[in-house]
């Protein structure tokens, strides 16, 4: 690494580019690099047969040689710092590194601190004495490492953050799973959501949070779906009366439990032990 890194990029030409109807919006190439930061306006580059949009602060790089088209509405303005470089002993390891030719991911402070060292090279490189220029020299230089560390950045903490939701999911699909299998097993007996978040050990609002997010149905709901349908097994495999099914289910008060039962299954559990079917002699 500090081998392709031991030169520094040399700068061809440098300055703000405003809309040219010449040559925009149709394609061409370059036989040095290109290194664009969007000061104003939105563009769309057409680049090896795909599409990207770019807008204010984001960054485009083009390697040398590599046909491309900037299209964008005319009827807007558009300003852009533009460079054009060559960087032999670092380019391909530059183009890895940035793996996508319009860099969208920088954050706020990122694009304001690319920004800055584009203005200090912009007042460089105006002057054409041999002090200023070599000036230039290193400011662009510190621009392509800025970009460099802060794609790099960028991609290390999405990856973090990817990493953490995907331990996130995991730990809630256990959760769900855990808290599932306790009501299949408990529901006959006096289950809250506290109980069963002391159960679990997690707080009764993460359970409830979780749960609800991730079944589009809270707990309670679960609980009842689970006492409903056991109940209605029972009904129908005959045996036990309505008093007996609902303290068999954990509904003590069979009066509730017929409510429930009917908004549940819309009849009564008389109807649908009525309704089953007659055992064979």
């Amino acid at each position: 690494m500090e081998a392709v890194f031991s030169a520094l990029p040399q700068l061809n030409s440098f300055g703000i580019c405003l809309f040219d109807v010449v040559w925009r919006n149709h394609f061409h190439q370059n036989p040095a690099c290109e290194f664009h930061y969007i000061r104003r306006g939105n563009l769309e580059l057409h680049y090896e047969k795909s599409r990207y949009q770019a807008g204010p602060g984001d960054v485009i790089l083009i390697p040398a040689r590599t046909l491309h088209c900037d299209v964008f509405d005319i009827n807007h303005d558009y300003e852009v710092y533009m460079a054009s470089f060559s960087w032999p002993e670092a380019e391909e390891a530059l183009f890895q590194a940035v793996d996508t030719p319009v860099v969208t991911s920088l954050t706020e402070s990122q694009r304001a601190e690319i920004r800055q060292h584009l203005d200090l090279l912009y007042n460089c490189d105006s002057s054409d004495s041999g002090y200023e220029q070599i000036l230039s020299q290193s400011h662009f230089h510190t621009i392509l490492l800025l970009l460099l560390h802060f794609v790099a950045f960028n991609k290390v903490t999405a990856k973090g953050r990817q990493s953490s939701r995907q331990r996130r999911q995991r730990r809630n699909q256990w959760l769900i799973k855990e808290a599932k299998q306790y009501i299949n097993k408990h529901f006959a007996q006096q289950l809250s959501l506290e109980d069963l978040a002391e159960v679990l050990d997690v707080s009764p609002y993460h359970l409830s949070r979780v749960f609800n997010g991730e079944n589009g149905f809270s707990l309670p709901s679960y609980l009842t779906m689970v006492r409903m349908n056991q109940a209605r097994n029972l009904l129908l495999a005959g045996g036990m009366n309505v008093s007996e099914v609902a303290d068999a289910v954990g509904y003590p008060d069979s009066s509730y439990f017929s409510k429930v039962f009917r908004r549940h299954f819309g009849q009564s559990p008389s109807g649908m032990a009525l309704a089953r079917p007659a055992r064979r002699t």
